[in-house]
């Protein structure tokens, strides 16, 4: 309960954010983290809390949720991605032990076979997870609103990539 409550006050400022300029225009003039101190190294990209804050703030602009739509949506919509978080995360857990045991030029075919079969069952259950996922949004927001979600989630995870990338590139140009 302290969570949910914590989360709702922590969101309540995004839903008054409607009128202000989106945080990109979709040509990549407008940067992410242009707020940033730009001395940050590559160690120090911006935090998980930051990303996701600013996450946050770019969906409710791009969705255009109500405020009650908001305040019904957003508790279920951190649920689902942290169950989406952890099935990925175990994925990637697999893969590494799949990397580690190739690099080790391990011929143990049962090592593999564990590895694999995680692998392999987390993307089912990543696949369930986003079906049963996609059910609750549609009964929270609809379905055209829910489609401008997955779109918003695609071209704020391009928009990062893109961002990152580009303060990688102008920090290897620093050190040079």
């Amino acid at each position: 309960m302290k969570r949910f409550i914590t989360t709702a006050i922590l969101l309540i400022p995004c839903f008054f954010i409607k009128a202000q300029q989106l945080p990109c225009d979709f040509s990549g003039t407008n940067a992410l983290f242009t707020d940033l101190p730009q001395d940050k190294t590559q160690s120090q990209r911006p935090s998980h809390d930051e990303i996701e804050s600013r996450k946050i703030a770019y969906l409710t602009t791009v969705v255009v949720l109500t405020s009650s739509e908001a305040t019904r949506f957003w508790p279920v919509y951190h649920e689902w991605s942290q169950k989406l978080d952890a099935n990925m995360r175990t994925r990637h857990a697999a893969l590494r032990q799949i990397r580690q045991l190739d690099k080790e030029k391990c011929t143990d075919e049962k090592a593999y076979i564990r590895q694999t079969k995680i692998l392999i069952e987390g993307a089912a259950e990543e696949a369930r997870i986003t079906l049963e996922a996609h059910k609750v949004y549609v009964s929270i927001i609809g379905e055209i609103k829910t489609a401008k979600l997955y779109l918003a989630e695609e071209q704020f995870r391009a928009m990062l990539i893109r961002e990152l990338r580009q303060t990688a590139g102008t920090q290897a140009q620093n050190v040079k």
